[in-house]
């Protein structure tokens, strides 16, 4: 559950600073200060160094990661955001839900229901427009980048118990790399008046990735994977608390489902 908190402060702050610069520049600059945030602790706490295994492990999850928050924005930029960020959420709980079942065994009957409660959160948290979809523009670049997330959710997980911050840094360098490279090629080397902004989704997004790190290596994938899928109710909350945004029905029916899911998810197996 941290980690849903911080990823969705992450995203609350990311989207803020977003407003007045370049998407991929947010995300480039945000990604690369949690990059040196991840090093110096590892340095700092002694964690020795990850193996060749979880080196490829690490940077398949930067590529599924930088892959991820690329096709999610250019979703974003094609239409409606109220149905791109609804199929884009519950595809990255659904991901880790999926390879769980695969590799873990079956969860118990009430977790297989907060994973379903989760799902619905997602989506009512998210929004859930009417407006028309469009399959080549918007939806098949929304679904590509909820496979990219959920893929970084299980691919990052795979490390060796006990490593943490090396993993994460190799995840970081290759998104950073990708989504830099993105952000020069288009022209985008501006941060404006959003440099605050930009360094709180950083710290915020790396919180994140450590929380659901540690949440995988002690429990689950399916469990740490759905659970932590939940930062978009994080987001909202802070929407509202900060800047007075109003939760309506459908995204108060998403925060009770939310809630649900998490007591249910939380069962024994």
């Amino acid at each position: 559950m941290a980690s849903a908190v911080s990823w969705g402060a992450g995203d609350f702050y990311g989207g803020y600073a977003s407003k007045k610069a370049s998407v991929l520049m947010v995300v480039a600059v945000s990604q690369s200060l949690g990059l040196v945030l991840l090093l110096s602790l590892g340095i700092l706490s002694g964690e020795k160094p990850p193996t060749t295994s979880d080196i490829y492990w690490s940077a398949a999850a930067g590529f599924f990661s930088g892959l991820g928050i690329t096709l999610y924005y250019a979703a974003l930029s094609r239409g409606s955001m109220g149905l791109a960020a609804p199929v884009t959420g519950v595809l990255t709980a659904a991901v880790p839900a999926v390879a769980g079942t695969f590799l873990e065994g079956v969860p118990s009957p009430l977790q297989a229901i907060g994973f379903l409660l989760a799902f619905l959160s997602i989506f009512l948290v998210t929004g859930n427009k009417a407006d028309r979809l469009d399959v080549k523009r918007q939806f098949a670049p929304a679904a590509a980048a909820g496979l990219g997330f959920g893929l970084f959710l299980v691919t990052i997980g795979q490390v060796s118990p006990g490593h943490y911050y090396y993993p994460l840094v190799v995840s970081r360098l290759v998104t950073v790399s990708m989504v830099l490279a993105a952000s020069l090629a288009k022209g985008h080397t501006s941060l404006s008046n959003s440099r605050l902004t930009t360094a709180a989704a950083g710290i915020f997004d790396t919180g994140g990735s450590f929380f659901y790190l540690l949440a995988r290596q002690q429990g689950r994938l399916d469990e740490a994977g759905v659970l932590s899928s939940l930062y978009p109710v994080s987001t909202v909350l802070l929407a509202k608390t900060i800047l007075g945004e109003k939760l309506g029905k459908q995204r108060t029916a998403g925060i009770i489902c939310a809630a649900a899911a998490t007591s249910l998810i939380q069962t024994a197996n």
